[in-house]
């Protein structure tokens, strides 16, 4: 190479350049090598090519670009773009050279191809800091950045999935717990968590039940169930359903449809118990009280039957033993006197009987709610006395004292007068079947603001153990042969509806008290 003088005033770089287009000896073996690579590699000082490879050149040219003409500014070509989320920055602050040189991180560039964007891994290195001349390589990853652009939006898009799949579950586990009563156990029954709805229902605090034994809810026959329970669900690794009844903090009784799911790990084995249970105890107690009303029901159809049976049979043979002696009654006062006598049995079972149907009619009007109540003013001692009067027919024991007493002559109350009396006459009429001796009272006093109407006796009197049950139908204190065994429930119905206190005492063998009260008018 022949040195001239502008040669001797070129600047480093321009000198530098000189040396790589020239044919100089010296260079021939780096151009060689420079050419066989089949990377993209070229000299530049950041803006213009000073020389590059074959196939550096064939790849600007088929874009139609002369990467060696000294119009030609490679930082053009970088697009300031986020195809494969790689942000260049600094493009406004700084050269991009600078920045690849500075390592921070190892920059992907792209360039605009024919159809698409290609990206490429840039690298810089420095040929002579002095000149500012450095070596760049590009390297065509797209088809990586591709993958890796398919890859990462499958890794966003299960990392979404993932944690909306986790925040519908908490969404459920929330619902879960506000519309059921939760629990967990481990495999020997140790509460591990319960939720704040069951604590709340069964009168404990959060920290009274964790790590306490399941069984502290239960009864003693129930934890021996709730451990059987758990065995097979543990051996069978299947769900068990069914209901169970817990006791709270302070004595109640609770009962829970329960699903009691065996919790397993990744190898299927268990390693803990969730339960869910939802509140029946409304249900269950609906349920006893119907069953107790349906044989309430069948015990009062069975006793209807026998009560009307009864006096049906009495009325059909006193009938057929009067018609099969008829014949022979003129001619035969004994006959007569028999056929009158079982005219007379007849004709006292038809009076039972239509009592019987009567009393049964209101109950049932009562029941329906079709039973007329005429409330107005009345005077308590006039009903009464009219009772008292009503009865006297029924005193046959001339033995037996039966009076009549008020206080007052006039007493104001607000009540139906029809079924007032007849309350006070059921009353008198079981006093007087049940006193053979001694004496039967009826009162009406004036007490703490209330008209009371007291019904004593001094008759056989009330087992203790039967007075809570007088007032149900058919409910007799002994098997006397006579009577409904509905009195006292009309009496009681009667009373409920006008809003009239029953009480009554009574001791076995010395008689018995009925009171009713009701307010002055």
């Amino acid at each position: 190479m022949v040195e001239t003088t502008d040669a001797i005033s070129l600047s480093p770089k321009e000198t530098l350049k000189e040396h790589l287009r020239s044919y100089d000896p010296q260079y021939r073996y780096y151009k060689s090598i420079f050419h066989l690579a089949t990377g993209m590699i070229a000299i530049t000082d950041g803006y213009r090519i000073i020389d590059a490879n074959r196939a550096f050149v064939e790849y600007f040219a088929t874009l139609g670009i002369d990467v060696l003409e000294p119009e030609f500014d490679f930082s053009t070509q970088l697009l300031r773009i986020d195809k494969y989320g790689y942000v260049y920055e600094g493009y406004l602050e700084r050269p991009w050279f600078e920045h690849v040189l500075s390592g921070e991180k190892h920059y992907k560039v792209g360039i605009s191809g024919k159809l698409d964007i290609q990206t490429f891994s840039i690298g810089l290195n420095s040929l002579d800091e002095e000149a500012q001349v450095y070596v760049l390589m590009l390297s065509d990853v797209t088809d990586m950045m591709s993958y890796k652009c398919v890859l990462e939006e499958g890794i966003r898009s299960r990392t979404q999935e993932k944690e909306e799949s986790e925040h519908r579950l908490k969404q459920y586990d929330a619902a879960i717990d506000a519309s059921n009563l939760v629990s967990r156990c481990d495999l020997d029954g140790k509460i591990i968590y319960v939720n704040d709805a069951l604590c709340e229902l069964l009168g404990y605090r959060t920290d009274e039940v964790m790590g306490a034994n399941i069984s502290m809810f239960f009864e003693s026959e129930n934890e021996v169930m709730c451990r059987q329970n758990r065995l097979a669900l543990l051996e069978n690794g299947k769900i068990w359903k069914g209901v169970m009844k817990h006791i709270g903090k302070h004595g109640s009784h609770h009962y829970f449809a329960t699903t009691i799911v065996p919790i397993m790990d990744i190898k299927g084995s268990p390693v803990e118990i969730l339960s869910i249970r939802y509140d029946i105890t409304e249900t269950v107690a609906a349920k006893e009280e119907a069953l107790h009303l349906l044989q309430a029901k069948s015990k009062f159809f069975d006793q209807v039957s026998h009560e009307l049976r009864t006096p049906l049979n009495a009325i059909v043979n006193f009938t057929d033993q009067a018609l099969e002696s008829f014949d022979e009654i003129a001619d035969d006062e004994v006959s007569a006197q028999l056929v009158k006598r079982y005219i007379e049995r007849t004709y006292a079972n038809a009076e039972h009987l239509l009592a019987l149907i009567n009393s049964l009619l209101d109950i049932a009007k009562m029941k329906s709610g079709k039973t007329r109540f005429d409330l107005q003013n009345y005077n308590a001692v006039a009903l009464v006395r009219e009772a008292y009067e009503n009865c006297t027919g029924l005193h046959k024991n001339r033995d037996l004292l039966y009076t009549f007493e008020s206080t007052m002559a006039y007493i104001e109350i607000v009540c139906d007068g029809i079924k007032f009396k007849q309350m006070i006459m059921n009353l008198i009429s079981n006093a007087l079947k049940f006193t053979t001796d001694g004496f039967v009272r009826v009162t009406v006093v004036v007490e703490d603001g209330k008209c009371q109407v007291v019904v004593q006796d001094s008759g056989m009197g009330i087992p203790s153990e039967k007075l809570g049950l007088i007032f149900e139908p058919f409910e007799q204190v002994r098997d006397h042969g006579f009577g409904t065994g509905l009195g006292l429930n009309i009496v009681r119905e009667y009373g409920h509806a006008m809003e009239i206190k029953i009480d009554v005492n009574s001791v076995e063998g010395v008689g018995s008290v009925f009171r009713l009260s009701t307010p002055i008018r």
